[in-house]
C-alpha cells in the first residue's frame, strides 16, 4: 500500500525519498542516511550548495556523499558531542526543508521495528520541528516485533501527542479480500472451485497479505494451479486432494530446497549477514566462485527470494523480511554461530584493519559466535562500535553497544579492570547524552575504580563526563560528584587544561550551600589556566560554568565583564551551542545590572540559535526568559503565554525543572494581576519541597504580607531575624530572597525588620534581583524600608532612583509600584507640596494599574487617593 502511494506521489511531481532498517544490523541514523544520500547525490549543486552556505559540512557526518559533491567544506563549528548533534540534526531537518520549497517530499521510512536510536531521536526532531515544510512522513513498522524495551515505543507514544501524527492500522484480508487479491492476480473471475481454494487459503493464511501470495506461488511452482491455454487459472486437482502448506515456513523452505542444496547453504549464509548483504562479503563467506555466486542469486531473484539493489553496485536484499528470518532460524543454535564466526573471519579478511562503518557488523557476529575463546574479539568490536557509535553521535546505539561488551567482559577470567573502567566511561557517557539518570552511579563508580588503581586519566574521564553542563541538582550539593572532582584536582598538575575544566564543574556543583570565597577560588584558578592555555572553546566553557556560582551582588560588575568575554569569544568559536549557552549567561548578568537593551540582544542571539539548532532545551530555555522578560515589562498576557509555551516544550523535552520554572513564572504574574492569593498553597509546598533555597521562604513571607496574612509574615520574619537575617550568597537568589523578606518587612511596617534589612539592600540599589523571573528594582525596597524606619529624606532618593530605573527598562508594573510606594510616602510625611505630588503619583499608579491589568495596584491606588481627600 505504501508503494502504491508512493508511486502515485512520484508520478504527481513529488520527490520521494526511501530509508529501511535491518534487524540488528543497524548503523547510525541508517533511515536518514539511506534517505538524505539518495537526495545529495542526485539533487542540484546550487541547492546544495545553498544548504552548505547555511549549514557548513554538518551533514557529511551522515550523508559523506556530499563532501564529494561539494569539495572544500568548512569544518564544523562544534566543539562537543552535543553541539554536533545538535548541529547535524538541524541540517539534516534544514535539508528536507529546503527540499520541500521546490517540490513536495514524501519520506517513507520502513522496517521502523528496527530502527536505531539515533535515527528515531532524528525522526521525533523532525516532526517537531517549528519550520515550514511540505513533508510527509510514512513510517511503517510491525507490531507484532515490538518487544517492551523497543525504544520505537517510546517514539510511538512522542509523536502521538504531536498535532498532525496519525496512526492507520494495517489488518489482513477478510475472506472476500482474498478473493478479490486472486481474482485481481488471475485477471478473470473466480469459478466456484477457485472461490473454494481462496476460503482455504484465507484459513490458512489469516489473510496475510504476504502469505496470501507465496502460498499461491507455491501452489504455481509445484504445479497444483496452471494455466491453461484460454489464460484462465485452474487447479490440478479438486479442493479436498489439494495440500496447502502448513506455515509460510515450509513455503519458502520449498521454494528454496528446489533450488538446491548449495544454493540453500549460499542463501542460508546469507541470512546471516543480514536482510541486505553485500556480494563480496558473501563470496569469502561461501568460499564461492563469483560466476556461481552470480548464477546462485540470479535464481533466487527470479523466483523472488532476493532482489538485487539498483543503487549500489553488489549488494542485494532479500525481498522479505520473513525469508532472511525463515532461513536464519532454521539453521539451529549451533550451525548459526559456527556461520556468525564464518561471517565474522570474512568481514576481517574483507576489511583490514580499517572496518569503518562495518564495525558494528563485527560486533554482532563475534558476539554470537558462542565460542568462549571469541570473547575478546566481542568486547574489542564492541567496544569499538560503541566508540563509533558516540562519535557518530549515535548515544542511543552506543549504549547497546557498551552493555554488551560488559555483559561479554563478565564471562572471561580477565582480571584486568582497565577494560571494565574504560566501558563503564563509555557507557555512561552514552546514557548522559541519551538522558539516562543511571549515568551519575555508572560514571562515578568508574572514577572510583579508575582512583584506586591511581589511573589520573581515567579518573578525570570519568568524572569530566558526569557533567551535565551545570550543577546536578537545585538546592543540593551532590558531595559524592564533589569528591571524585575533588580527588581529580589532586591528582592533575598545576597546568594541565583539564584542571580547568574540573575546577570550573567543581565550582557549579558548589552553587548551593557553599562559601562564595570556595568558589571564588576555584573560579579564578579555572579561568587563569583556561586563560593560560589560550583555547577559546575551553575559556568560554569555564566561563559560563562559573557564571550562575558567582552571579552574586557583589560580583556583577566581574560577572558583566566575563560574561561579554565569553559572548565574543564564542562568536569567534562558531559554536553555536557555546554561544547560546554564553548569551544565556550574559542575559542573566545584564538583566541585574538593568541593562535592558543587552537583555534583549541576547535574547535576539539565542532566538536565532534555538531557531537554526531546533532543540527542544534550547528552545524551552529561550522561550522561559523571554517570559521573564516579559515580567519586566509588566506584560501579563504575553508573560503568561510563554511561560505556558515553555512549561509545554519543557514537559514534551524531559526537562526535570519545566514545572519548577513553571510555578516561579506564574507566581509573578499573579503577583503583578493581583490573584496571588491562589497561588499561597503552592507557593508553601515550594518550602517544604525545596529546604536547600532558602528564597523560597522569602517568597512565602512576601506572598503572606502581600494578601494581608501579615501574623504569618511577621512569623517568617521573625524566624530570619534570629538566624542573623543571613541568606547564603547562592547565585541571584541571594538578592531575591532579600528582596521578598525586604517586601514582607515594608507590608508589616516593622522597623525591627526594616533596619538589617535595608543595610544589607542598600549597596547593590542600582540592581535588578532576577532568577528566572524578575522582582522590583532593589532601589524600590530600599524606599519603602526607609520610609517604616521614619527615613523620608533617604525613601525620597531612592524612590527617585525606582522610578528611573522602571522608566528606563519599560518596567510598567514596577513603576506603578513605586508610584503607589512613593506616593504614600509622601503622603505620610507631609512636608510643602507632598500632598499634590502624591495625589499625581497615585493618580499616574492607577492609570497605569487599570490600562494594564495590576487590579491590587489599582484598588490600593483608588483608597490612597480617597484617604488623601
Amino acid at each position: 500500500m505504501v508503494a502504491e502511494a508512493a508511486r502515485a506521489a512520484f508520478d504527481a511531481g513529488t520527490c520521494v525519498l526511501f530509508g529501511h532498517c535491518e534487524e540488528d544490523l543497524a548503523t547510525p541514523y541508517q533511515l536518514f542516511a539511506e534517505s538524505l544520500g539518495h537526495y545529495v547525490t542526485h539533487v542540484t549543486e546550487a541547492q546544495l550548495l545553498a544548504h552548505v552556505e547555511e549549514h557548513g559540512s554538518e551533514l557529511a557526518r551522515l550523508v559523506p556523499a556530499l563532501a564529494s559533491r561539494i569539495p572544500g567544506l568548512p569544518p564544523s563549528k562544534a566543539v562537543d558531542a552535543d553541539s554536533e548533534r545538535y548541529l547535524l540534526f538541524a541540517a539534516a531537518v534544514g535539508l528536507l526543508a529546503m527540499a520541500s520549497e521546490h517540490q513536495p517530499v514524501m519520506l517513507v521510512l520502513d522496517d521502523l521495528q528496527w530502527a536505531d536510536k539515533g535515527s528515531l531521536l532524528l525522526l521525533r526532531h523532525l516532526t517537531a520541528t517549528e519550520h515550514a515544510v511540505r513533508i510527509l512522513i510514512l513510517g511503517i513498522y510491525r507490531n507484532i516485533e515490538l518487544s517492551a524495551s523497543n525504544p520505537l515505543l517510546d517514539t510511538l507514544a512522542a509523536l502521538h501527542r504531536q498535532r498532525g501524527v496519525s496512526r492507520i492500522e494495517l489488518r489482513g484480508f477478510d475472506d472476500a479480500g482474498v478473493v478479490s487479491f486472486m481474482e485481481a492476480a488471475a485477471g478473470h473471475a473466480l469459478d466456484e472451485m477457485a472461490v473454494g481454494l481462496a476460503h482455504a487459503v484465507y484459513r490458512e493464511t489469516d489473510g496475510n497479505p504476504f502469505f496470501v501470495s507465496e502460498v499461491l506461488r507455491h501452489l504455481s511452482e509445484t504445479g497444483a494451479i496452471y494455466r491453461e491455454a484460454g489464460g484462465r487459472w485452474v487447479a490440478r486437482d479438486s479442493l479436498e486432494q489439494m495440500a496447502l502448506p502448513d506455515s509460510v515456513r515450509e513455503v519458502i523452505g520449498g521454494r528454496v530446497g528446489r533450488l538446491g542444496e548449495d544454493a540453500r547453504r549460499v542463501l542460508s549464509i546469507a541470512a546471516v549477514i543480514g536482510r541486505d548483504f553485500d556480494f563480496d562479503l558473501l563470496a569469502r563467506a561461501t568460499t564461492t566462485s563469483e560466476e556461481h555466486l552470480l548464477d546462485i542469486l540470479d535464481g533466487a531473484a527470479a523466483v523472488a527470494l532476493v532482489r538485487e539493489l539498483a543503487d549500489t553496485a553488489g549488494h542485494y536484499n532479500f525481498a522479505h523480511a520473513l525469508i532472511q528470518h525463515t532461513l536464519y532460524e532454521d539453521l539451529g543454535p549451533n550451525r548459526r554461530a559456527r556461520t556468525h564466526r564464518q561471517v565474522a573471519e570474512a568481514l576481517e579478511d574483507l576489511c583490514g584493519d580499517r572496518p569503518g562503518s562495518r564495525i558494528g557488523e563485527l560486533a554482532r557476529h563475534w558476539s554470537s559466535t558462542a565460542r568462549h575463546g571469541d570473547l575478546a574479539k566481542a568486547i574489542s568490536y564492541s567496544r569499538r562500535a560503541g566508540d563509533a557509535a558516540l562519535s557518530s553521535l549515535a548515544p542511543g546505539d552506543a549504549l547497546g553497544y557498551y552493555t554488551q561488551a560488559l555483559e561479554l567482559l563478565r564471562q572471561t577470567d580477565d582480571l584486568d579492570p582497565v577494560p571494565g573502567i574504560d566501558l563503564a566511561i563509555g557507557l555512561g557517557t552514552a546514557q548522559r547524552q541519551t538522558g539516562d539518570p543511571a549515568f551519575r552511579d555508572t560514571l562515578l563508580d568508574a572514577a572510583r575504580r579508575a582512583a584506586d588503581l591511581g589511573d589520573t586519566e581515567r579518573l578525570v574521564a570519568a568524572a569530566l563526563a558526569s557533567n551535565r553542563g551545570m550543577f546536578s541538582a537545585a538546592g543540593v550539593i551532590d558531595t559524592d560528584r564533589v569528591e571524585i572532582l575533588e580527588m581529580a584536582i589532586d591528582r592533575l598538575s598545576k597546568d594541565h587544561l583539564d584542571r580547568a575544566l574540573v575546577l570550573a564543574t567543581v565550582c557549579a556543583e558548589l552553587s548551593f550551600g557553599s562559601p562564595l570565597e570556595r568558589r571564588q577560588a576555584l573560579a579564578e584558578e579555572a579561568i587563569a589556566i583556561a586563560e593560560s592555555s589560550g583555547d577559546d572553546a575551553v575559556i568560554v566553557q569555564v566561563l559560563n560554568q562559573v557564571c550562575w556560582p558567582l552571579l552574586t551582588p557583589p560580583l556583577l560588575e566581574q560577572s558583566l565583564a566575563r560574561t561579554a568575554d565569553a559572548v565574543v569569544r564564542a562568536e569567534r568559536i562558531g559554536d553555536p551551542l557555546l554561544l547560546f549557552w554564553a548569551a544565556t549567561t550574559r542575559l542573566w548578568s545584564t538583566a541585574s545590572a538593568g541593562d535592558i537593551d543587552e537583555v534583549d540582544r541576547c535574547l535576539e542571539i539565542m532566538g536565532s540559535l534555538a531557531e537554526q539548532l531546533d532543540q527542544p532545551t534550547l528552545r524551552w530555555v529561550h522561550t522561559y526568559l523571554g517570559a521573564g522578560r516579559a515580567q519586566i515589562a509588566g506584560d501579563t498576557d504575553r508573560a503568561e503565554q510563554l511561560a505556558t509555551e515553555a512549561l509545554q516544550i519543557g514537559t514534551d523535552g524531559g526537562e526535570p525543572d519545566a514545572t519548577l520554572f513553571f510555578d516561579a513564572q506564574r507566581i509573578t504574574v499573579y503577583l503583578q494581576r493581583g490573584t496571588l492569593s491562589e497561588l499561597v498553597p503552592l507557593i508553601e509546598q515550594a518550602v517544604d519541597e525545596n529546604p536547600g533555597i532558602p528564597m523560597y521562604r522569602a517568597v512565602l513571607a512576601s506572598a503572606y504580607a502581600e494578601v494581608g496574612r501579615t501574623n504569618d509574615a511577621r512569623q517568617l520574619l521573625e524566624e530570619f531575624a534570629v538566624a542573623g537575617f543571613d541568606l547564603p550568597l547562592d547565585g541571584t537568589t541571594w538578592i531575591a530572597g532579600m528582596a521578598n523578606y525586604a517586601g514582607a518587612a515594608i507590608e508589616c511596617r516593622d522597623p525591627l525588620y526594616a533596619e538589617s534589612l535595608f543595610d544589607q539592600l542598600r549597596p547593590w540599589a542600582d540592581q535588578l534581583p532576577f532568577t528566572i523571573t524578575p522582582a522590583d528594582p532593589v532601589s524600590h525596597f530600599l524606599g519603602g524600608l526607609a520610609t517604616v524606619l521614619g527615613r523620608y529624606d533617604q525613601a525620597n532618593a531612592y524612590f527617585t532612583q525606582a522610578a528611573a530605573f522602571s522608566d528606563r527598562v519599560g518596567a510598567k508594573f514596577f513603576a506603578a509600584r513605586t508610584d503607589l510606594s512613593w506616593g504614600k510616602m509622601l503622603a505620610e510625611r507631609r512636608g510643602p507640596g507632598d500632598t499634590e505630588k502624591a495625589r499625581d503619583l497615585f493618580t499616574k499608579a492607577h492609570a497605569a494599574a487599570a490600562a494594564y491589568g495590576y487590579s491590587i495596584v489599582e484598588r490600593r491606588a483608588t483608597e490612597a487617593l480617597q484617604d488623601l481627600n
